[in-house]
Protein backbone atom coordinates (compact mmCIF):
# COMPACT_ATOMS: atom_id res chain seq x y z
CA UNK A 1 0.00 0.00 0.00
CA UNK A 2 1.19 3.42 -0.74
CA UNK A 3 2.41 5.03 2.49
CA UNK A 4 1.67 9.01 3.38
CA UNK A 5 2.17 10.99 7.19
CA UNK A 6 -0.81 12.54 8.88
CA UNK A 7 0.05 15.11 11.47
CA UNK A 8 -1.48 15.47 14.82
CA UNK A 9 -0.66 18.42 16.92
CA UNK A 10 -1.08 18.62 20.39
CA UNK A 11 -4.43 20.52 20.84
CA UNK A 12 -5.96 17.95 17.96
CA UNK A 13 -8.97 16.08 19.43
CA UNK A 14 -7.45 13.22 18.40
CA UNK A 15 -4.74 13.34 21.18
CA UNK A 16 -6.56 13.09 24.75
CA UNK A 17 -4.73 13.59 28.29
CA UNK A 18 -5.21 12.74 31.69
CA UNK A 19 -5.80 12.70 34.82
CA UNK A 20 -8.33 16.10 33.75
CA UNK A 21 -6.29 18.75 34.56
CA UNK A 22 -2.59 17.30 34.92
CA UNK A 23 -1.88 18.86 31.14
CA UNK A 24 -1.66 22.18 30.32
CA UNK A 25 -1.46 24.01 27.10
CA UNK A 26 0.96 27.20 26.13
CA UNK A 27 0.05 30.34 27.37
CA UNK A 28 -0.32 33.07 24.95
CA UNK A 29 2.59 34.96 26.98
CA UNK A 30 5.05 32.38 26.60
CA UNK A 31 8.02 33.66 25.17
CA UNK A 32 9.27 29.97 23.73
CA UNK A 33 5.77 28.89 22.16
CA UNK A 34 6.58 30.54 19.11
CA UNK A 35 9.22 27.71 19.08
CA UNK A 36 7.32 25.02 18.83
CA UNK A 37 4.84 24.36 16.17
CA UNK A 38 1.63 25.93 15.20
CA UNK A 39 2.97 27.85 18.54
CA UNK A 40 1.91 25.54 20.92
CA UNK A 41 2.42 22.53 23.26
CA UNK A 42 1.16 20.48 26.11
CA UNK A 43 2.91 20.10 28.93
CA UNK A 44 2.70 17.98 32.43
CA UNK A 45 4.89 17.70 35.59
CA UNK A 46 2.59 14.91 36.72
CA UNK A 47 3.95 11.82 37.35
CA UNK A 48 1.98 8.67 35.64
CA UNK A 49 0.64 11.84 33.34
CA UNK A 50 -0.61 10.52 29.92
CA UNK A 51 -0.95 11.71 26.54
CA UNK A 52 -2.85 8.81 24.06
CA UNK A 53 -3.14 8.84 20.17
CA UNK A 54 -5.47 6.20 18.54
CA UNK A 55 -4.29 5.93 14.80
CA UNK A 56 -4.76 3.74 12.08
CA UNK A 57 -1.75 2.78 10.04
CA UNK A 58 1.80 1.47 10.52
CA UNK A 59 4.06 3.48 12.73
CA UNK A 60 4.51 6.84 14.32
CA UNK A 61 6.86 9.92 15.60
CA UNK A 62 6.44 11.95 18.57
CA UNK A 63 7.86 15.36 18.94
CA UNK A 64 8.50 17.29 21.87
CA UNK A 65 10.95 19.79 23.32
CA UNK A 66 14.20 19.26 25.86
CA UNK A 67 15.17 21.69 28.58
CA UNK A 68 17.52 21.83 31.82
CA UNK A 69 14.75 20.96 34.46
CA UNK A 70 13.06 18.35 32.04
CA UNK A 71 12.79 15.09 33.41
CA UNK A 72 11.46 11.26 31.61
CA UNK A 73 9.40 9.44 30.24
CA UNK A 74 8.16 6.11 28.31
CA UNK A 75 6.35 5.43 24.93
CA UNK A 76 4.08 2.29 24.57
CA UNK A 77 2.10 0.96 21.69
CA UNK A 78 -1.14 -1.46 22.28
CA UNK A 79 0.51 -2.12 26.01
CA UNK A 80 4.33 -2.51 25.27
CA UNK A 81 6.79 -0.10 25.97
CA UNK A 82 8.45 0.52 22.45
CA UNK A 83 11.18 3.75 23.98
CA UNK A 84 11.92 5.88 26.83
CA UNK A 85 14.22 8.57 27.33
CA UNK A 86 14.65 12.11 29.49
CA UNK A 87 13.90 15.02 28.01
CA UNK A 88 16.44 16.56 30.10
CA UNK A 89 19.00 19.21 28.08
CA UNK A 90 22.09 21.35 29.32
CA UNK A 91 20.33 23.99 26.51
CA UNK A 92 16.71 24.11 25.47
CA UNK A 93 15.91 22.67 22.28
CA UNK A 94 12.61 22.05 20.36
CA UNK A 95 10.63 19.98 17.78
CA UNK A 96 12.86 16.82 18.59
CA UNK A 97 12.33 13.46 18.50
CA UNK A 98 11.32 12.03 21.65
CA UNK A 99 10.70 8.45 19.94
CA UNK A 100 9.19 6.55 17.37
CA UNK A 101 7.56 3.24 16.22
CA UNK A 102 7.73 1.73 12.50
CA UNK A 103 6.85 -1.75 10.82
CA UNK A 104 3.62 -2.24 12.66
CA UNK A 105 1.27 -4.34 10.98
CA UNK A 106 -0.80 -2.11 9.77
CA UNK A 107 -4.31 -0.96 11.37
CA UNK A 108 -5.30 0.67 14.44
CA UNK A 109 -3.14 1.13 16.89
CA UNK A 110 -3.22 3.20 20.50
CA UNK A 111 0.24 4.79 21.72
CA UNK A 112 0.50 5.99 25.08
CA UNK A 113 3.14 8.69 26.28
CA UNK A 114 4.00 8.47 30.26
CA UNK A 115 5.49 10.84 32.69
CA UNK A 116 8.01 9.08 34.55
CA UNK A 117 9.40 10.78 37.16
CA UNK A 118 7.23 14.17 37.94
CA UNK A 119 9.48 16.18 36.12
CA UNK A 120 8.08 18.11 33.40
CA UNK A 121 7.76 16.96 30.01
CA UNK A 122 5.89 18.38 27.10
CA UNK A 123 4.84 17.13 23.66
CA UNK A 124 4.76 19.36 20.56
CA UNK A 125 2.76 17.26 17.55
CA UNK A 126 2.59 13.56 16.47
CA UNK A 127 3.26 11.99 13.06
CA UNK A 128 1.68 8.73 12.28
CA UNK A 129 2.54 6.51 9.05
CA UNK A 130 -0.57 5.90 6.92
CA UNK A 131 -1.52 3.82 3.95
CA UNK A 132 -4.42 4.07 0.90
CA UNK A 133 -4.01 1.95 -2.46
CA UNK A 134 -1.44 -0.36 -3.00
CA UNK A 135 2.46 -0.22 -3.13
CA UNK A 136 3.75 1.87 -5.69
CA UNK A 137 0.55 4.14 -6.05
CA UNK A 138 0.77 7.70 -6.44
CA UNK A 139 -0.93 9.71 -3.78
CA UNK A 140 -3.47 12.16 -4.73
CA UNK A 141 -4.65 14.21 -2.05
CA UNK A 142 -7.69 16.78 -3.21
CA UNK A 143 -8.43 19.26 -0.57
CA UNK A 144 -11.86 20.75 -0.49
CA UNK A 145 -12.08 24.35 1.36
CA UNK A 146 -14.97 25.73 2.99
CA UNK A 147 -15.92 27.92 0.38
CA UNK A 148 -15.90 24.71 -2.42
CA UNK A 149 -19.79 24.82 -3.71
CA UNK A 150 -19.83 20.76 -3.01
CA UNK A 151 -19.97 21.64 0.95
CA UNK A 152 -23.65 21.93 1.82
CA UNK A 153 -24.38 24.02 5.00
CA UNK A 154 -27.96 23.85 6.40
CA UNK A 155 -29.61 25.86 7.25
CA UNK A 156 -27.59 28.11 5.39
CA UNK A 157 -28.58 30.91 7.67
CA UNK A 158 -27.09 29.32 10.47
CA UNK A 159 -23.46 29.73 9.20
CA UNK A 160 -21.14 32.94 9.19
CA UNK A 161 -17.97 33.09 6.86
CA UNK A 162 -15.24 34.62 8.74
CA UNK A 163 -12.06 35.67 7.07
CA UNK A 164 -8.29 35.81 7.90
CA UNK A 165 -4.57 35.00 7.20
CA UNK A 166 -4.47 32.07 9.97
CA UNK A 167 -6.78 29.78 7.98
CA UNK A 168 -6.55 28.22 4.92
CA UNK A 169 -7.28 30.35 1.98
CA UNK A 170 -8.63 33.33 4.82
CA UNK A 171 -11.50 31.94 5.32
CA UNK A 172 -13.32 29.61 7.82
CA UNK A 173 -16.78 28.53 7.94
CA UNK A 174 -18.77 28.96 11.98
CA UNK A 175 -21.89 28.02 13.31
CA UNK A 176 -23.45 28.69 17.38
CA UNK A 177 -26.48 26.60 16.35
CA UNK A 178 -26.86 23.65 17.87
CA UNK A 179 -28.93 22.09 14.90
CA UNK A 180 -26.59 23.53 12.28
CA UNK A 181 -24.70 21.03 9.70
CA UNK A 182 -22.34 20.77 7.09
CA UNK A 183 -22.49 17.61 4.51
CA UNK A 184 -20.15 16.79 1.27
CA UNK A 185 -20.27 13.68 -0.75
CA UNK A 186 -16.99 12.51 -2.30
CA UNK A 187 -14.83 9.62 -3.56
CA UNK A 188 -11.82 8.61 -1.94
CA UNK A 189 -9.88 6.04 0.01
CA UNK A 190 -9.30 8.20 3.47
CA UNK A 191 -10.78 11.73 4.85
CA UNK A 192 -9.30 14.15 7.01
CA UNK A 193 -11.44 17.27 8.21
CA UNK A 194 -9.54 20.27 9.35
CA UNK A 195 -11.11 23.22 11.59
CA UNK A 196 -10.11 25.36 14.95
CA UNK A 197 -10.02 24.56 18.28
CA UNK A 198 -10.98 26.58 21.31
CA UNK A 199 -12.15 26.90 24.83
CA UNK A 200 -16.27 27.97 23.64
CA UNK A 201 -16.36 24.93 21.42
CA UNK A 202 -18.88 22.35 21.53
CA UNK A 203 -18.46 18.67 21.25
CA UNK A 204 -19.07 17.60 17.36
CA UNK A 205 -20.78 14.77 15.94
CA UNK A 206 -19.14 13.19 12.86
CA UNK A 207 -21.73 10.67 10.74
CA UNK A 208 -20.24 8.46 8.07
CA UNK A 209 -21.88 6.23 5.70
CA UNK A 210 -23.63 6.28 9.20
CA UNK A 211 -20.95 5.05 11.38
CA UNK A 212 -21.44 8.23 13.78
CA UNK A 213 -18.33 9.07 15.99
CA UNK A 214 -17.70 12.32 18.84
CA UNK A 215 -15.22 14.48 18.69
CA UNK A 216 -14.39 16.06 22.08
CA UNK A 217 -14.19 20.12 21.61
CA UNK A 218 -11.46 21.67 23.02
CA UNK A 219 -9.20 18.38 22.67
CA UNK A 220 -10.56 17.70 26.05
CA UNK A 221 -10.99 20.94 27.66
CA UNK A 222 -7.50 21.53 27.99
CA UNK A 223 -6.96 24.37 25.48
CA UNK A 224 -6.25 28.08 26.47
CA UNK A 225 -6.74 29.81 23.00
CA UNK A 226 -8.25 29.44 19.45
CA UNK A 227 -5.50 26.76 17.38
CA UNK A 228 -6.43 27.33 13.37
CA UNK A 229 -5.88 24.50 10.71
CA UNK A 230 -6.44 21.45 13.79
CA UNK A 231 -6.52 17.50 12.85
CA UNK A 232 -10.70 17.51 13.95
CA UNK A 233 -11.34 13.86 12.63
CA UNK A 234 -9.39 11.08 9.96
CA UNK A 235 -10.94 8.33 8.62
CA UNK A 236 -9.60 5.63 6.39
CA UNK A 237 -10.30 2.62 4.36
CA UNK A 238 -13.34 3.61 3.05
CA UNK A 239 -13.58 1.53 -0.27
CA UNK A 240 -14.16 2.36 -3.84
CA UNK A 241 -17.33 4.45 -4.49
CA UNK A 242 -19.09 7.66 -3.56
CA UNK A 243 -19.55 8.44 0.38
CA UNK A 244 -21.08 10.78 2.42
CA UNK A 245 -19.86 12.48 5.48
CA UNK A 246 -22.14 15.21 7.95
CA UNK A 247 -20.63 17.29 10.28
CA UNK A 248 -23.12 18.48 12.93
CA UNK A 249 -22.55 20.34 16.78
CA UNK A 250 -24.06 18.15 19.66
CA UNK A 251 -26.27 19.56 22.56
CA UNK A 252 -24.29 20.80 25.10
CA UNK A 253 -23.43 18.52 28.18
CA UNK A 254 -21.22 20.06 30.39
CA UNK A 255 -20.66 23.64 30.93
CA UNK A 256 -17.19 23.10 29.64
CA UNK A 257 -18.37 23.19 26.29
CA UNK A 258 -19.33 26.02 24.28
CA UNK A 259 -21.80 26.48 21.00
CA UNK A 260 -19.45 27.13 18.25
CA UNK A 261 -18.32 24.39 15.61
CA UNK A 262 -16.43 25.37 12.61
CA UNK A 263 -15.10 24.17 9.63
CA UNK A 264 -11.40 25.00 7.52
CA UNK A 265 -10.93 22.71 4.88
CA UNK A 266 -11.35 19.17 4.17
CA UNK A 267 -8.61 16.79 2.40
CA UNK A 268 -9.58 13.56 1.00
CA UNK A 269 -6.89 11.02 0.29
CA UNK A 270 -6.84 8.34 -2.88
CA UNK A 271 -4.98 6.94 -5.77
CA UNK A 272 -4.44 7.84 -9.17
CA UNK A 273 -5.74 3.74 -9.97
CA UNK A 274 -8.86 4.53 -7.83
CA UNK A 275 -9.78 7.99 -9.67
CA UNK A 276 -9.21 6.37 -13.24
CA UNK A 277 -13.01 6.20 -14.39
CA UNK A 278 -14.30 2.70 -14.99
CA UNK A 279 -15.24 1.91 -19.04
CA UNK A 280 -18.67 1.41 -19.81
CA UNK A 281 -19.04 -2.04 -21.22
CA UNK A 282 -20.63 -1.95 -24.61
CA UNK A 283 -23.29 -4.48 -25.21
CA UNK A 284 -22.09 -7.78 -26.04
CA UNK A 285 -18.58 -6.67 -24.49
CA UNK A 286 -16.91 -9.37 -21.99
CA UNK A 287 -17.08 -7.66 -18.43
CA UNK A 288 -15.38 -9.28 -15.32
CA UNK A 289 -18.65 -8.25 -13.28
CA UNK A 290 -21.17 -7.48 -16.30
CA UNK A 291 -24.07 -9.91 -16.96
CA UNK A 292 -22.47 -10.11 -20.74
CA UNK A 293 -19.58 -12.15 -19.37
CA UNK A 294 -22.05 -14.01 -17.50
CA UNK A 295 -24.26 -14.57 -20.62
CA UNK A 296 -20.99 -15.55 -22.66
CA UNK A 297 -19.80 -18.37 -19.99
CA UNK A 298 -23.14 -20.82 -21.27
CA UNK A 299 -23.68 -21.71 -24.88
CA UNK A 300 -27.16 -20.53 -26.03
CA UNK A 301 -29.70 -22.71 -26.81
CA UNK A 302 -30.31 -21.60 -30.63
CA UNK A 303 -26.23 -22.30 -31.35
CA UNK A 304 -25.69 -25.39 -32.62
CA UNK A 305 -23.52 -27.72 -31.07
CA UNK A 306 -20.19 -29.15 -32.00
CA UNK A 307 -20.72 -33.07 -31.12
CA UNK A 308 -18.18 -34.70 -32.56
CA UNK A 309 -14.95 -34.87 -35.22
CA UNK A 310 -16.20 -34.94 -38.04
CA UNK A 311 -17.99 -31.69 -37.62
CA UNK A 312 -14.53 -29.96 -36.74
CA UNK A 313 -13.12 -31.68 -39.92
CA UNK A 314 -16.29 -30.58 -42.04
CA UNK A 315 -15.34 -27.06 -40.95
CA UNK A 316 -12.00 -27.01 -41.73
CA UNK A 317 -12.67 -28.49 -45.13
CA UNK A 318 -15.31 -25.55 -45.67
CA UNK A 319 -12.78 -22.85 -44.88
CA UNK A 320 -10.04 -24.29 -47.54
CA UNK A 321 -12.55 -24.44 -49.85
CA UNK A 322 -13.52 -21.30 -49.34
CA UNK A 323 -10.30 -19.44 -48.97
CA UNK A 324 -9.39 -21.13 -52.25
CA UNK A 325 -12.30 -20.12 -54.27
CA UNK A 326 -11.58 -16.30 -52.90
CA UNK A 327 -8.16 -16.71 -54.64
CA UNK A 328 -9.23 -17.76 -58.11
CA UNK A 329 -11.78 -14.92 -57.90
CA UNK A 330 -8.98 -12.26 -57.10
CA UNK A 331 -6.72 -13.87 -59.60
CA UNK A 332 -9.71 -13.72 -62.39
CA UNK A 333 -10.35 -10.10 -61.08
CA UNK A 334 -6.73 -9.12 -61.26
CA UNK A 335 -6.41 -10.64 -65.17
CA UNK A 336 -9.37 -8.68 -66.21
CA UNK A 337 -8.20 -5.37 -64.58
CA UNK A 338 -4.23 -5.90 -66.05
CA UNK A 339 -6.02 -6.54 -69.72
CA UNK A 340 -8.59 -3.69 -70.00
CA UNK A 341 -5.75 -1.60 -68.92
CA UNK A 342 -3.58 -2.64 -71.77
CA UNK A 343 -6.22 -2.21 -73.87
CA UNK A 344 -7.08 1.10 -73.09
CA UNK A 345 -3.19 1.63 -73.37
CA UNK A 346 -3.36 1.00 -77.02
CA UNK A 347 -6.35 2.77 -77.70
CA UNK A 348 -4.75 5.83 -76.32
CA UNK A 349 -1.85 5.57 -78.06
CA UNK A 350 -3.82 5.23 -81.43
CA UNK A 351 -5.55 8.36 -80.61
CA UNK A 352 -2.37 10.44 -80.01
CA UNK A 353 -0.95 9.27 -83.04
CA UNK A 354 -3.95 10.37 -85.24
CA UNK A 355 -4.60 13.82 -83.21
CA UNK A 356 -0.82 14.58 -83.42
CA UNK A 357 -1.77 14.79 -87.03
CA UNK A 358 -4.54 17.74 -86.61
CA UNK A 359 -3.62 19.27 -83.66
CA UNK A 360 -0.97 22.22 -82.60
CA UNK A 361 2.25 20.64 -80.76
CA UNK A 362 2.92 22.73 -77.75
CA UNK A 363 5.71 24.16 -77.32
CA UNK A 364 6.50 22.42 -73.65
CA UNK A 365 6.37 18.99 -75.18
CA UNK A 366 9.35 17.29 -75.16
CA UNK A 367 9.12 16.13 -79.33
CA UNK A 368 9.67 19.52 -80.26
CA UNK A 369 13.03 21.16 -80.54
CA UNK A 370 14.54 23.27 -77.32
CA UNK A 371 12.67 26.02 -76.35
CA UNK A 372 14.57 29.28 -77.42
CA UNK A 373 15.17 31.84 -74.97
CA UNK A 374 13.41 35.01 -75.56
CA UNK A 375 15.75 37.95 -77.47
CA UNK A 376 17.66 34.97 -79.82
CA UNK A 377 17.08 35.66 -83.45
CA UNK A 378 16.39 33.24 -86.72
CA UNK A 379 15.75 34.11 -89.06
CA UNK A 380 16.80 37.75 -89.28
CA UNK A 381 14.61 40.56 -88.27
CA UNK A 382 12.52 38.49 -86.28
CA UNK A 383 12.34 37.33 -82.60
CA UNK A 384 10.87 34.09 -81.52
CA UNK A 385 8.70 33.91 -78.10
CA UNK A 386 8.80 30.47 -78.07
CA UNK A 387 10.15 28.15 -81.34
CA UNK A 388 8.49 27.55 -83.99
CA UNK A 389 5.81 24.68 -84.65
CA UNK A 390 6.87 22.29 -87.07
CA UNK A 391 3.16 20.96 -87.63
CA UNK A 392 2.16 19.68 -91.74
CA UNK A 393 -0.57 21.58 -93.69
CA UNK A 394 -3.86 22.02 -91.84
CA UNK A 395 -6.76 24.18 -91.87
CA UNK A 396 -7.12 27.02 -89.66
CA UNK A 397 -8.13 26.28 -85.93
CA UNK A 398 -8.31 28.24 -82.76
CA UNK A 399 -5.06 28.05 -80.33
CA UNK A 400 -5.86 27.88 -76.24
CA UNK A 401 -2.07 27.10 -75.36
CA UNK A 402 -1.22 29.98 -72.91
CA UNK A 403 2.31 31.07 -73.05
CA UNK A 404 4.48 30.59 -70.18
CA UNK A 405 7.43 33.51 -71.34
CA UNK A 406 6.61 36.97 -71.49
CA UNK A 407 8.96 39.07 -73.71
CA UNK A 408 10.99 42.37 -73.22
CA UNK A 409 8.85 44.17 -75.93
CA UNK A 410 5.64 44.08 -74.04
CA UNK A 411 4.34 40.58 -75.16
CA UNK A 412 2.07 39.77 -71.77
CA UNK A 413 3.06 36.39 -70.23
CA UNK A 414 0.70 33.74 -68.95
CA UNK A 415 -2.08 35.38 -71.67
CA UNK A 416 -4.89 32.71 -72.19
CA UNK A 417 -6.50 35.07 -75.21
CA UNK A 418 -6.98 32.53 -78.39
CA UNK A 419 -5.18 33.75 -81.95
CA UNK A 420 -5.38 31.84 -85.77
CA UNK A 421 -3.19 31.20 -88.11
CA UNK A 422 -3.77 29.37 -91.17
CA UNK A 423 -3.04 25.23 -91.47
CA UNK A 424 -0.23 26.23 -94.44
CA UNK A 425 1.43 28.86 -92.86
CA UNK A 426 5.32 28.14 -91.23
CA UNK A 427 5.13 31.43 -89.40
CA UNK A 428 5.72 31.36 -86.36
CA UNK A 429 2.84 31.95 -83.46
CA UNK A 430 3.85 35.01 -82.34
CA UNK A 431 6.79 37.64 -84.17
CA UNK A 432 7.74 40.97 -83.49
CA UNK A 433 9.57 42.92 -86.09
CA UNK A 434 12.81 43.92 -84.87
CA UNK A 435 14.42 47.52 -85.56
CA UNK A 436 17.76 47.39 -87.85
CA UNK A 437 20.58 48.93 -85.87
CA UNK A 438 23.72 49.87 -87.89
CA UNK A 439 26.61 47.56 -86.93
CA UNK A 440 30.26 47.68 -87.47
CA UNK A 441 31.01 45.42 -90.34
CA UNK A 442 33.85 43.90 -88.22
CA UNK A 443 31.55 42.50 -85.55
CA UNK A 444 30.03 39.10 -86.39
CA UNK A 445 26.29 38.11 -86.93
CA UNK A 446 25.40 36.05 -83.65
CA UNK A 447 27.32 39.06 -81.74
CA UNK A 448 24.80 41.90 -82.71
CA UNK A 449 22.66 43.43 -79.91
CA UNK A 450 19.75 46.30 -79.46
CA UNK A 451 20.26 49.73 -79.91
CA UNK A 452 22.65 51.26 -76.99
CA UNK A 453 21.35 52.76 -73.95
CA UNK A 454 21.42 56.14 -73.60
CA UNK A 455 24.07 55.96 -70.65
CA UNK A 456 26.43 54.04 -73.46
CA UNK A 457 26.51 57.34 -75.60
CA UNK A 458 29.51 59.96 -75.87
CA UNK A 459 29.24 62.88 -72.80
CA UNK A 460 27.84 65.27 -75.47
CA UNK A 461 24.80 62.81 -76.22
CA UNK A 462 25.74 63.03 -80.06
CA UNK A 463 24.73 60.10 -82.22
CA UNK A 464 27.35 57.47 -82.07
CA UNK A 465 29.05 57.63 -85.81
CA UNK A 466 29.15 54.30 -87.99
CA UNK A 467 32.77 52.24 -87.73
CA UNK A 468 33.74 52.94 -91.59
CA UNK A 469 32.91 56.39 -91.54
CA UNK A 470 35.99 58.78 -91.01
CA UNK A 471 35.37 61.25 -88.20
CA UNK A 472 35.14 64.58 -88.87
CA UNK A 473 38.33 67.09 -88.17
CA UNK A 474 37.61 70.22 -86.33
CA UNK A 475 41.07 72.77 -87.47
CA UNK A 476 40.19 75.90 -85.93
CA UNK A 477 41.96 74.98 -82.48
CA UNK A 478 45.21 74.78 -84.54
CA UNK A 479 47.67 77.18 -84.31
Amino acid sequence: MASFNITVEDSSPLSTYSPAGSWTDASSDDVLASSYSASSYHTTSTEGATATIIFTGTGLSIFGGLRPNYGTYSISVDGRTVSSGSARSNEASFRQLLGAASGLPYGTHTAVITNSNGAPIDIDWVDFETQVGRSGDDIVRESLDDTDPSLVYSPSSSWELKSGSEFANNTLHFSRDPNASVSVNFSGDAIAVYGTVSPDHANIRMALDGDVQTVVGGSGGVISAVRPQILLYYHADLGPGQHTLTMSGESQTQTTTGPFIDLDFISVFSTAESLAPTSTPTPGSRSPSGSAADSSAAPSSSAPPVSDGRSSTSLVVGAVLGVTAFVLVLAVVGFLFIWRRRRLGRQSTTVEKSMSAVSPILPMQAEEPKVLEAGLTTPRNQVFLFPPPIRKPQTARLSIAPSYYGSEYGTPGHSREGSTMSGESTAPLVTVPRLEVPQPRTVPRFLRRPPPRTSELDTNSRPARPSNRPPTMDFRNVV
